[in-house]
């Protein structure tokens, strides 16, 4: 079964809903008024990571708009997706470390 750039495009844009939705749940707890401020801390800034996953899946719907049916722009679409979203994943990652160990 083959897929079209706007089918890509659409599931790309269907997978950045539970990003905004994580980061909104997060912000939440950021901003309760929890007696430890680092935990507040580390909530709000994964939730900005969050937000900005979201954002990119977004982006790489966009992207993958442009791209259209040409096999050649879908995996620079679908690689530099790849890069952005593991890169926001150990910027989560090294967040998570550096809150424990504060």
């Amino acid at each position: 079964m083959a897929f079209d750039g706007g089918t890509l495009a659409l599931a790309f844009a269907l997978t950045s809903v539970p990003a905004f939705l994580v980061a909104r749940s997060l912000a939440r707890s950021g901003q309760r008024h929890d007696p430890d401020p680092r935990q507040s801390n580390l909530a709000l800034l994964l939730a900005r990571l969050m937000r900005v996953v979201g954002v990119a899946m977004l982006v790489a719907a966009a992207a993958m708009l442009w791209a259209g049916n040409d096999p050649s722009r879908v995996v620079m679409v679908v690689l530099g997706v790849a890069l952005a979203v593991n890169g926001l994943a150990v910027a989560m990652l090294v967040a998570v470390v550096r809150g424990r160990r504060r």
